[in-house]
């Protein structure tokens, strides 16, 4: 039995996506000439949120798209896992890890988006934030929105575990190949 190298980093990603932001949001600017830094920032089983120095974390209430996201890595991790070591089903089993995977970041993006249109993701949001955004309101205020290191880390998670799906498949013996057999040795 040979190791999959390729799915076993694949799944180890997986893995330390979770513990990495998967969407920050900075806000900056000055008032009554006090500069203000705060963040929002949106873990897959936490909310942070930084105002001037002051963090808070919320681990309740979280958007039913980090549920979701947050276990079709964890399974998608497992399953990378398990497929770089296993000898039979390997094929299917990194596959299905490959395809949670990319499923995790594609309902992550999709739900965060619609929360975000709705205007339901943090109260006093300014209008305008999407997945990738900046632009200034109020007194002087700018912002900056995007997809942030976790969620860039699942995404490569799921395209090396493709990738080594695909090289598995290189990697397979030909059995319906026969080898020339030699001919007898001529009579003398």
């Amino acid at each position: 039995m040979r190791l999959n190298y390729l799915g076993f980093i694949g799944g180890i990603l997986a893995f330390i996506s979770l513990v990495l932001p998967w969407w920050a949001m900075s806000i900056s600017g000055s008032a009554m000439e006090i500069n203000v830094s705060d963040e929002v920032t949106l873990y897959l089983y936490q909310t942070r949120v930084t105002i001037i120095g002051l963090s808070v974390s919320a681990s309740t209430n979280l958007p039913w798209y980090c549920s979701i996201a947050l276990a079709f890595v964890v399974l998608g991790g497992l399953l990378g896992l398990a497929g770089s070591v296993i000898a039979n089903g390997r094929r299917i089993v990194l596959s299905l890890g490959a395809i949670l995977a990319s499923f995790s970041v594609i309902i992550f993006a999709v739900g965060l988006q619609n929360q975000i249109s709705n205007g339901s993701l943090v109260s006093g949001l300014p209008t305008g934030v999407g997945l990738f955004s900046s632009g200034a309101y109020g007194y002087g205020m700018d912002y900056s929105s995007y997809l942030s290191f976790g969620f860039w880390l699942a995404l490569v998670a799921a395209i090396i575990m493709f990738v080594a799906l695909t090289r598995e498949r290189m990697l397979e013996p030909a059995e319906t190949i026969i080898p020339p057999q030699p001919s007898p040795p001529a009579p003398t």
